[in-house]
């Protein structure tokens, strides 16, 4: 998953936040979210267009994974490129 994190950060189009990945729901690729998420805010995350992940950490842990000195409790991904699926598959 971490490998997964390093290659999503490189990434140019990543929405970052609830607010945010919840604005473009409807286009996102693949979501991952962190473990310390309501289950509402979980719900309002789900969208069956999208791959749904749980990173295994807090939101900070989720943050310094992607290079952020801030937590991170979900971020969104509208595109998928090769380098991104193919760490996709190892975690999957």
């Amino acid at each position: 998953m971490d490998e997964l994190l390093k290659v999503i950060a490189q990434e140019k189009k990543v929405a970052l936040g609830l607010k945010e990945v919840k604005k473009d729901l409807k286009m996102m690729k693949l979501i991952v979210l962190s473990k310390d998420l309501t289950k509402e805010e979980v719900d309002s995350l789900t969208t069956k267009d999208a791959k749904v992940l749980v990173y295994n950490g807090s939101a900070y842990q989720l943050g310094r994974a992607l290079g952020r000195n801030h937590p991170v409790k979900a971020l969104g991904l509208r595109n998928l490129n090769e380098r991104v699926e193919l760490e996709l598959k190892k975690v999957s």
